[in-house]
Formats: structure tokens, sequence, C-alpha cells
């Protein structure tokens, strides 16, 4: 067990918390496109394309098309309501002499007027010989109304003129084509452009139709309907009758050009809401267009070929999935002002992407979807981000139970602290270190105790350990066990201060324990009788970690190194030596203690006889009591 985690833990939770990321972020793609079908968000999802196209730019009306108008000045100056047959005829007749390709007749011709009016607007559309009229097919229940024989045997063409409104109330889309059994028919904007240009309009493959060279992405089939490239602005010049009916007009304007005749008045009521004002300030002018613009601005998008489409479904989750992805991490991983300052740079950056790409290639990227995915994965990552941090308190503060476990009751509370705070050098599932290991022992101990009461000898014997505990953590020593009357103390673990250090650290403490002992037979009873004790001391390789059972651990240390300095210990009877010392030992402290060389002598457990030393006297340099 490491208390930062080893590289395998560590992967483990770098797999956990990048599995956990994921589902997340899943999830929240999920349920953002989940409630993409419902009737409210498809709303919010509309306005967002109205500011798509609002903020599209203004390309220029469109050279082909021409609009004209009845609108409200030529209405209230022509007393032009409702439109007089003899008036609609000179209208047509007017245009006719600039030689356009065909004329659209916007007006609905399904009732009977005096039939002379009848009679007269007949033979115009006769002689022109190029005029298509609108019908309406009645979708929504409301009634079929079709142009009168009269008029559409003299006509030539027919297209209805349905214009098909979202659930806000606005109208975005031009239906293309109607095939049923009891109707077959184009739409008005479909009928003029086919007979203007010659060109065609069939099946493509899944989900659009081709127009010559244009490709219609399809938004709805049966009936097949396709986005209107509204752009911010009208997109086709209109001309007022009441000026087109002046003396000196010159007609030359409709010179090969569709003719779309409509009206725009309020008498007419032929006016919708469309993005192309949608956003339009209070104030600055018109909000609406008339069923002509609109049909106009759906002949430019098939003639030009910038038919908006919508991104794919899949594209558009994996760029809501990435988007939610990217966010939640900044939230999980940064501060966060950072991420939310990060948030607000992306959510503008989605925005402008989405007009760039509809500006320049005609492609409704859905950012609403994509900016609720970035805002979702903020509160996600926060959330996320407060669990792992109450779990990350909580493994820390089980690991510091831990570690206090372990070494609070045998360093001192600053020693203790300092192991806390230097966590991450230590390993508890056992490295080789290099540590100074000192044992003691009492001598003759069981000669001492023989005959006392175990009472008294045990209260003796705290009092002995309580002592030397102290001067243990007063030199950093790490007291690791008693073993009977015996000690076993090690400097530089778990924390080094260096080899030498930890060396000159255990030596000192040596002295220092000798001293305490020598207050001990001072104060001492005369029942208690007088302490000796031995030291030994050795410097080596050792291994250090965790010992026992799941349910019981203890940090500890073996190899020869403590079993030298063990050795060592039993020594110093046979040198009548308090401190016996290795030769490694010895050379790391000889410059700051006073060395006695004890000679060469045989270890029991070890091969090759041994160099010993002994510090002599308490007068060692640093010896802290």
């Amino acid at each position: 067990m490491n208390l930062q985690s080893s590289s395998s833990t560590d992967s483990l939770g770098k797999a956990r918390k990048t599995t956990i990321s994921l589902a997340v972020v899943v999830l929240i793609s999920l349920l953002v496109f989940g409630l993409s079908h419902l009737e409210v968000w498809r709303n919010v999802e509309l306005q967002g394309y109205d500011l798509l196209v609002s903020r599209s730019g203004q390309p220029g009306s469109s050279s082909r098309i021409i609009v004209v108008d009845f609108d409200d000045e030529s209405v209230r100056s022509l007393h032009a309501f409702p439109l007089p047959r003899t008036l609609l005829a000179d209208v047509v007749d007017r245009v006719s002499q600039g030689a356009p390709a065909v004329i659209g007749l916007d007006v609905i011709l399904d009732q009977k007027r005096l039939p002379s009016d009848d009679a007269r607007l007949a033979d115009a559309i006769d002689r022109v010989g190029n005029v298509v009229l609108v019908s309406e097919y009645g979708f929504g229940g409301l009634a079929r109304n079709e142009p009168l024989p009269e008029f559409m045997g003299k006509a030539a063409g027919v297209g209805f003129g349905d214009l098909p409104e979202d659930a806000d109330g606005a109208v975005r889309r031009t239906l293309l084509l109607l095939n049923q059994p009891d109707y077959k028919r184009y739409s008005f904007p479909v009928a003029l452009s086919l007979f203007a240009t010659e060109s065609k309009l069939r099946p493509g493959g899944e989900g659009y139709l081709l127009f010559g060279t244009t490709t219609i992405s399809l938004v709805t089939r049966d009936p097949d309907s396709a986005l209107i490239g509204f752009r911010n602005g009208l997109a086709v010049p209109s001309i007022p009758v009441i000026r087109v009916l002046r003396n000196g007009f010159n007609a030359s304007i409709f010179k090969d050009k569709i003719v779309v005749i409509g009206q725009s008045s309020e008498f007419g009521r032929d006016l919708f809401t469309t993005p192309v004002f949608r956003f339009r300030p209070p104030g600055e002018g018109r909000t609406q267009l008339s069923g002509a613009e609109i049909h106009a601005a759906a002949i430019a998008t098939l003639l030009e070929g910038h038919v908006p489409r919508r991104m794919p479904a899949a594209l558009n989750w994996v760029c809501g999935f990435g988007l939610a992805l990217l966010s939640f991490l900044a939230f999980t991983r940064t501060r966060w002002y950072l991420a939310v300052g990060s948030l607000f740079i992306a959510m503008v950056a989605v925005f402008l992407v989405a007009v760039l790409v509809f500006s320049r290639f005609a492609v409704w990227m859905p950012y609403v979807e994509m900016e609720a995915c970035l805002l979702l994965a903020c509160p996600a990552g926060f959330g996320y981000r407060y669990l792992e941090e109450r779990a990350a308190k909580r493994e820390s503060e089980a690991a510091r139970r831990l570690v206090m476990s372990l070494f609070e009751r045998y360093v001192s509370a600053d020693a203790a602290a300092e192991i806390w705070k230097r966590r991450d050098q230590f390993v508890l599932a056992g490295e080789e270190r290099v540590a100074t290991v000192l044992f003691s022992d009492i001598r003759s101990f069981t000669a001492l105790t023989s005959g006392r009461p175990s009472a008294q000898v045990l209260a003796w014997l705290n009092r002995y350990f309580t002592a030397m505990s102290a001067v243990v953590k007063a030199n950093n020593g790490f007291l690791n066990k008693f073993i009977g009357d015996g000690m076993m103390v090690i400097f530089g673990v778990p924390l080094s201060e260096g080899e030498c250090e930890d060396a000159r650290r255990a030596v000192r403490c040596a002295v220092a324990m000798l001293e305490e002992v020598d207050k001990l037979n001072i104060l001492r009873s005369e029942l208690e009788p007088p302490l000796k004790i031995g030291i030994g001391i050795h410097t080596g390789i050792l291994t250090s970690g965790n010992v026992g059972s799941p349910d019981r651990l203890e940090y500890s240390v073996i190899g020869e190194t403590v079993n030298l300095a063990s050795r060592l210990e039993a020594l110093t009877k046979n040198f009548h030596s308090e401190i016996v010392i290795s030769p490694h030992t010895y050379e790391l402290v000889r410059e700051q203690f006073g060395i006695q060389p004890l000679g060469e002598s045989e270890v029991r457990g070890f091969s090759e006889k041994i160099m010993l030393y002994s510090v002599t006297g308490s007068k060692a340099s640093g010896a802290v009591s």
C-alpha cells in the first residue's frame, strides 16, 4: 500500500475518472438530444436558426427575379381592394412588354367577378402566354382553391402557393411538389423556376431532390419541403404597381426575368413572419414579408443553389458530445473562473462558427443544442468536482488516520506531522532503504527482577520506557517496538535526513539514553535496582514497510542490518562497553564523536569477523537528552 497511489492504482484511478467523465458526458448529450424532440425546444431551435439568418449578411438581391407589388400606397392610390380584374390585366400587359421569362400571378382567381372584367384578364393571360397562376391545396383542413376554368385554360401553368408555417407561426420552408392520387402538382416557386429554366425536378438520394445541378435537402417528406435561403434582407428587388403603371415606365427591366406579381398591403392579408426581420429592432421598418416575396426568395434559392441544409444528426451529436466533454473537463480540471471564462469563449465561438458555416456553405449547424451541451456540462462538472474532492478528502483522512495509527505512538507529534507532510517520500508496501538501527537492552533484567512482584516490575519498566521514549522522540528517532525489556529504534525510516545525519542522530540518542539512565539511577528508590543498559548500532540496507494482517498492521523493518544491530547490542556484555557500533556507522560518525576501537570479533549469524567500535563517555557533541 502506497500513501501516494502506486502506478497501478493511479492508472486504475485515472481509468475510473475517465469512465465516469465519459458516462456523464454521454448522459448530458443524450439528455440534450432527447429534449430536442420536444415542441418547446424545437421553437427555441427555430429562433436560433432565425438568428443565423439575421447575422448571415446581405449578399445582394437576385438579378433574375423581380416582385411587382401591390403595396399599401398602390392599393390606396388605385383603390385596388379587392384587386380589380381589369387592373390585374393592365399590370400583366405592362410587365409583358418587357419580355420576361415568366410571370407568376400570386393572386387567387377563384371567384367570379363581372364577366367583362374576367374576360379581359383571361385575354391578357392568353395573349402573354407565359403566365403561371397560383392555387391553394388547402393543408390543415383548409378549403382547396383552384383558379376559375376560364383563367386556368389560358395560363401556362398552375402551382400551389401554400406556405407551410412552423409551430411558432413563421415561414422558413417552401413546398416543392405534391404527388398524390388526386393531386399531382408542383409548388408555385418550382413551377415558375421550371418554366423559366427548362430544368427538371428529379429524385436524388435519400432525403434530397435535384433541380438542375442544385441539390435540394428535404426538411419534410410527403409533402416535400426545403428551407428557403433567406438572408438578412430582401432576396429580390420589389417594384410597386403604381410605379409600373406610370407613363414612361421602362418595362425592359423585366427582360428575361421571373416576375412575381403579388400584394404586401395590409388589405391583402398575405403577410407572414419569416427569419428575415425576426430580430429587427422595433421601429426600424417592416417586420413581415408578403407571400410573393417569400415565393421569390424560394425561387432564388432554387436558381442560385443556396439551399440551406441541416447538419447531419450524427455529426451534430458528435460535436455536442465533444463540446460537453471539453466543458466538463474544464470544470473538473481547472480553476472555476478559468472554466467559466472558457465556457463563455466556447459559446461565442460556437455561435460564430455556426454563422460562418451558414453564410459560406448554407449549412444549418444547430448550435442551440451544442450550447446546451456546454452549459449542462457546467453544473455536472462542478458536481463531479465536489464529489471527487469529498472522496479525496475522505481518502486523505483515512490515509492520515493510517499514518498516525502507525507512527504517532512511536515518534514525536512534530515528527508524525512531518511524516504526513512528506508522505509521498515513503512507501508502506515495502521498499529498500539505508537506515541506522539502534537496539537497547537492560543488563541482567531477569536477575534484577527475580522475586519481585510483577506489578512492581511492570511499573518500574514503564517508567524506564517512558524516559527512553522521550529521549528517542527528542532525537527524532522512530521507536519501532518494545521487545521485553529492550527497544528497537530506527533512524532514517520512514523519513531520512541523509545517511550520515541519520547515523549521527542514532549515536546522539544512544549517548542521551545513557545520561537518562544515570538520572533514573539517582532518583530511584531503595527498593528499585540500579539500571545498566547496552546499546548496539548499525547502519545498512534494510526493508521497511507494513507487517501483519489486514486487520492488524505494524510498520517495521527487516533484514541483515536489523539482525546485526541486535547482535551488537548483545556483544556489549562481552566488551563491557555500553555502546557498540559497526564499521559502517563508525565511518559516518567518527568526526563528531569520541570513538574507541574494540577490535575484531565474531558475530553470531555472520561468517566473517567484524571490526567493532565504542562511543567513549557521554561527552559526544550534540547529544540531546
